[in-house]
């Protein structure tokens, strides 16, 4: 990957490439399938990053992936399958031949798609499985190796079967085995999860899967993203197998998964440290003060950033103090295609709305903090949350506005308090195409923060993450000359969109907002980046 610095020379900016102390930096993506049915194990028989690479189309990469699938399904049929045998014999027989199978089990199909796309934007690609360190049976193996693998990682895609809504026993293990070592879960920083989730049903348990484990990983320090906008900013791949081999004919969960690829690959080059450049301007942070009472959320809020003012700028909206009417769900939201600096929400309510007068708020900002408090006594408790959120839905299908910013939740709530608000915090917000941190829940007893060090810990955490991924964010913009990366509201499932755009598309109407986006964003770059004297330009 080459990085771009800037210079500023007699006021006009100079855009070198440059390479940072040593080699290159490149990016590598590590993917995990944590799956029992693969039936196979040893090096050799991992997904291969240079069979993947010679797939030059999406058509060939299908081919190769029903080929793969077609491999495993003959395994089981060599096993007894083709004979009627009952599973134990079948599974037996499996296990005999173990390192001989060939082919991809349905979560390695899943996985082999996302690797595929991440590999086409230029980062590094390794497979390996759980099952190869968590058996069956017996004791885990080779812990090491699982451990170096995962450091030397700067993305990580987990691929697994679903359990009842939940995830396979090997993703558990590699979540305990994080968690118990503390070593590695230091090393985790800065590093980038998203996940994939099999099941049996189209509806099967795959997004409650992937929210679960979404939340216990970022819980270990990672950003956590689902899949990118050409998907529709979901929460990640979703496949449909209902049976050995059947992965590979499910074009929407290969679609889902291809987008896991090309969303982790984006963003863990975007938090791939650099030595050379730095903020000379201060993080934007938003903080919305979604529900409250007695100003209790807003007054912590003024207190937790106070030390920060140095190196962030916080705006602070009590969401509470406005109007809103409710979102009506418009086939053509927003109402047109424009500058993001326009307010594009059909509902222009005045002094009875006040989402026009908030819209710039919304631009530029680096990181977003939604904070709710929930106590016990809901008794003159104001809420805005679900209004507000519904209410942002043009900013999502507005081409993402918030597209990259890092985003956690701030929760202040009563011990023993069940509402579970981080969960929709996080879940509504990766939707926004935002990259996720970890919740910051203050627990209360009689008014007082108990584990108050705890949370100022973690906002110094997410200061520190938000310079990091606007660092990246600030030099992809000056990179991208052409608007590339600009990202894009894909109307799936909404009929009338489908046709709106596409005679916006006619009109040229979206190239005009993505020049005009990507200038917004370059001259923010250049506004912020500072050059450092140890760069070294070729």
């Amino acid at each position: 990957m080459t990085l771009i610095k800037i210079k500023n020379l007699n006021q006009k900016f100079v855009i070198y490439d440059i390479h940072c102390k040593g080699d290159i930096l490149k990016v590598k993506i590590l993917g995990i399938t944590a799956s029992l049915r693969n039936a196979r194990c040893g090096k050799e028989n991992r997904i291969s990053a240079n069979e993947l690479k010679s797939c030059r189309t999406e058509a060939e990469l299908k081919k190769y992936l029903h080929k793969q699938a077609n491999l495993h399904l003959q395994n089981f049929i060599n096993s007894g399958r083709g004979l009627q045998l009952p599973f134990n014999q079948i599974y037996k027989n499996l296990k005999k031949s173990s390192g001989k199978s060939k082919g991809f089990s349905n979560t390695e199909v899943a996985l082999a798609s996302a690797l595929w796309t991440a590999a086409g934007t230029g980062v590094e690609i390794e497979h390996l499985s759980l099952s190869e360190h968590f058996p069956a049976s017996g004791k885990p193996k080779n812990l090491e190796k699982l451990k170096s693998a995962l450091i030397l990682a700067d993305g990580i895609i987990v691929s697994t079967p679903v359990y009842f809504g939940d995830r396979g026993s090997l993703a558990q293990e590699l979540i305990d085995f994080i968690r118990n070592d503390k070593d590695l879960q230091l090393q985790m920083d800065h590093k980038v999860y998203a996940g994939i989730a099999v099941g049996a049903k189209r509806n099967g348990g795959q997004e409650t899967t992937l929210i679960y484990q979404l939340l216990d990983m970022i819980d270990l320090g990672f950003f956590g993203v689902g899949n990118d906008s050409d998907t529709t900013a979901q929460y990640g791949g979703t496949g449909h197998a209902g049976d050995v081999g059947t992965m590979s004919g499910d074009d929407y969960g290969l679609w889902t998964s291809m987008g896991v690829g090309r969303r982790i690959a984006h963003v863990s080059t975007l938090v791939k440290k650099t030595e050379n450049v730095k903020l000379k301007d201060k993080a934007n942070i938003l903080f919305l003060i979604l529900q409250d009472k007695d100003d209790k959320a807003l007054k912590y809020v003024n207190e937790l950033i106070e030390p920060f003012k140095n190196i962030i700028k916080p705006t602070i909206l009590d969401i509470n103090q406005q109007n809103f009417k409710r979102c009506i769900a418009c086939d053509v939201c927003p109402t047109h295609i424009g500058p993001d600096e326009d307010y594009r929400c059909i509902i222009k309510g005045g002094a009875t709305d006040n989402m026009a007068s908030l819209h710039k708020h919304f631009l530029n900002q680096d990181a977003i903090v939604p904070v709710v408090y929930c106590p016990d006594d809901k008794e003159g408790l104001v809420s805005n949350y679900q209004l507000f959120i519904e209410r942002t839905r043009y900013l999502r299908r507005g081409d993402y506005i918030l597209s990259d910013c890092l985003a956690a939740p701030l929760v202040l709530q009563d011990i023993g308090s069940m509402d579970n608000m981080h969960i929709r915090i996080l879940t509504s917000l990766i939707r926004h195409h935002t990259v996720l941190l970890k919740p910051m829940i203050g627990s209360l007893y009689k008014e007082e923060i108990l584990n108050n060090e705890q949370i100022k810990s973690k906002f110094k955490n997410f200061v520190n993450k938000t310079i990091a991924l606007t660092l990246g964010r600030h030099i992809a913009a000056l990179k991208d000359k052409e608007g590339a990366g600009i990202t894009r509201y894909n109307p799936v499932g909404y009929i009338i969109s489908v046709e709106k755009d596409k005679e916006d598309e006619k009109l040229c109407l979206r190239n005009k907002m993505v020049k005009q986006r990507q200038n917004r964003l370059n001259a923010v770059a250049r506004k912020k980046l500072l050059l450092t004297d140890n760069t070294k330009t070729k």
